[in-house]
């Protein structure tokens, strides 16, 4: 998360970064990345930096595609991270 400070210390950290890049389709890879995410103590700030700036990847156990559809009008949820 380059020039993001959340005031506290990452899950993802020692993870290689490319896992939270996959390309589409790789839905194992996207499972493995976001069962780093849900034992994260920030990623409920991750989640909301991710929506606020549109970023690529999996970021708050979120993919580009989840994000998306929490900015749509007609979303109704809240967001889990």
């Amino acid at each position: 998360m380059p020039g993001a400070n959340f005031g506290g210390h990452p899950a993802c950290t020692d993870e290689d970064p490319e896992l939270f890049f996959p390309e589409p389709g790789q839905v194992a890879q996207i499972s493995e990345a976001k069962s780093v995410c849900v034992s994260c103590p920030i990623a409920t700030a991750c989640l909301s930096y991710a929506l606020r700036h549109g970023v690529e990847g999996v970021w708050g156990c979120t993919t580009e595609d989840e994000r998306r559809a929490m900015r749509r009008p007609d979303w109704t949820g809240k967001a889990v991270a």
